[in-house]
């Protein structure tokens, strides 16, 4: 799928009767004849026959639901709550060949703010698969307090709040700016600063972390000062980053723009090897409290080891 979409394939699947399948196939063939030798009137007597046949097709147990290529990322509590929500929509019978049925399910699925998008796929005689793109949550948007509020999508979609999901924090400071409404699940959180660390920690997950061995674990994405709306200094970037260090306190260093930004942006090939250096001389960040990724061969300057190290 595009856009960072992940993809699980789900079918639900019920015993039907071939042998009444294929009578019914014979009877639609009939039909179709019929409706071209004698007009619209047959068609007419056609269409209900159809519509009455559709409605007694085989049906299919939407319970009995099966996850094929369930991806990677989907475990622990966020498959409990994925499927949970899912689950809604997966009771009951519906006939195989019921439009109706077909399109209330597909859109009972939509107002989940999990799913992205859905396509169903008959599989006869008596299966209906329906495909998922689902939206992964990289981040988990906080109060200052740490009150939280919701995930997000690498897109800023809100999405519900799961504990234990593990992924990078944003916390909305009062120095980046008002406190802004999470937003309806399903709906692009209307702040700024949620989908610029969004954008960040996607790039950290998928293409910085890859180049440094022994990579410390991203705990949060500060973008509070985005647009530098509260601070204009080179100790303070748009977007700065909490490490994990050896003990579990936080690091912090200095990153960069945000992705996408007007402003030339260190390339992330460079801060990588800034923090393969950091970490070669400081094994697991210890004994560091603050740095910066921005600076290849002035790091060292930026380093500050914690007090009485």
């Amino acid at each position: 799928m595009s856009n960072g979409i992940d993809t699980n394939a789900t079918r639900a699947v019920a015993n039907g009767s071939r042998g009444a399948w294929i009578a019914r196939i014979v009877v639609y063939t009939s039909f179709v004849v019929v409706a071209t030798m004698f007009g619209p009137r047959a068609w007419s007597i056609l269409v209900e026959r159809v519509s009455g046949a559709a409605r007694h097709s085989p049906a299919v147990d939407r319970d009995r639901v099966a996850l094929v290529d369930r991806p990677e990322w989907l475990v622990g509590p966020l498959l409990t709550a994925v499927t949970r929500d899912l689950q809604v929509w997966l009771r009951g019978e519906a006939p195989i060949l019921d439009d109706v049925a077909a399109r209330e399910l597909m859109a009972g699925l939509a107002t989940v703010p999990w799913i992205a998008e859905t396509r169903l796929e008959r599989v006869f005689p008596d299966k209906f698969k329906v495909v998922f793109g689902l939206r992964r949550p990289v981040v988990a948007v906080r109060e200052e307090g740490g009150k939280p509020l919701c995930l997000c999508d690498r897109n800023g979609v809100s999405l519900p709040w799961v504990e234990g999901c593990e992924v990078p924090d944003v916390v909305l400071r009062r120095e980046g700016g008002n406190l802004s409404m999470r937003g309806r699940p399903g709906d692009v959180v209307p702040d700024d600063r949620v989908i610029a660390a969004a954008k960040v920690a996607v790039e950290w997950r998928d293409e910085l972390a890859p180049l440094v061995p022994g990579c410390p674990r991203l705990i949060e994405v500060d973008a509070n000062n985005l647009g530098l709306r509260w601070a204009k200094a080179p100790e303070y970037p748009e977007i700065r980053l909490r490490l994990q260090r050896e003990d579990g306190a936080p690091v912090v260093f200095g990153y960069d723009h945000p992705v996408g930004s007007k402003w030339p942006r260190v390339p992330v090939a460079t801060k990588a090897k800034v923090l393969s250096a950091v970490l070669q001389e400081f094994p697991a960040l210890r004994g560091l409290v603050a740095g910066d990724l921005r600076f290849e061969v002035r790091w060292r300057s930026w380093i500050q080891p914690r007090q009485g190290a």
